[in-house]
């Protein structure tokens, strides 16, 4: 098409943007659900007032269709199948932050509850397959997505709870140190003395993979003497 390119819908991880699905075609049908409590205290009345107690969290669901049908697609469209599935696995269940990453759903300007992006988790997955060549290779398959939002703290009224809410966590993989982390996080290696000053580490030097890093909000940065 001429001008600018569709916009497509997008499924990657919040703190990992590199890891994402791309829509090969852009959803038909999106629904959004959210409970809502209300209280009602019996009275004389044929009517009683009622009473407003919360809000459950939002649920989205979405189709997703992936097809590879003559496409130069060796594995056709298990690498989509395996990065879904990947998100509702937990690498190591030991580890008391362990959970399914968050996920990002965005698709151009779509928005819900005022933001242009849903954050939340994989809640169920329903993947089926359409089509396989002759060597049993997955070429074509419907995905059932349901995504529930992630839980959001309260505003805070202290200078510093805004950035602690936006902090996020990172695992060192193999070859990585805190310079590299910075950069490709911050876009500027000299943020790592941040990063070193929030996980209270004296020598850089020493980290290995699989260390889990809490991240500094950027308003936190500034405050950092480099």
């Amino acid at each position: 098409m001429s001008g600018a390119e569709r916009a497509m819908a997008v499924l990657a991880e919040q703190d990992n943007p590199g890891k994402r699905l791309e829509f090969h075609f852009n959803p038909t049908t999106i629904s959004f659900s959210r409970a809502v409590t209300w209280n009602r205290s019996p009275k004389k009345t044929t009517d009683p007032p009622v009473q407003f107690t919360g809000a459950g969290p939002t649920s989205i669901t979405v189709q997703i269709f992936l097809d590879a049908v003559g496409k130069d697609r060796p594995k056709g469209v298990q690498p989509e199948i395996d990065q879904l599935l990947g998100w509702t696995t937990v690498p190591d269940v030991t580890k008391p932050s362990s959970g399914p990453p968050p996920l990002v759903f965005a698709w151009g300007v779509l928005s819900v509850s005022t933001e242009k992006s849903f954050v939340g988790y994989l809640e169920s997955l329903k993947v089926t397959v359409e089509m396989f060549d002759r060597n049993g290779c997955p070429l074509r398959a419907t995905a059932d997505v349901a995504l529930k939002s992630a839980a959001q703290e309260p505003k805070g009224t202290n200078p510093t709870s805004g950035a602690e809410r936006s902090r996020r966590r990172h695992t060192l993989r193999s070859g990585q140190t805190l310079h590299s982390v910075a950069y490709d996080h911050y876009g500027d290696p000299g943020a790592w003395r941040a990063i070193a000053e929030l996980n209270g580490i004296d020598n850089p030097m020493r980290l290995g993979p699989g260390r889990e890093l809490l991240l500094p909000d950027v308003s936190e940065l500034a405050r950092v003497v480099r």
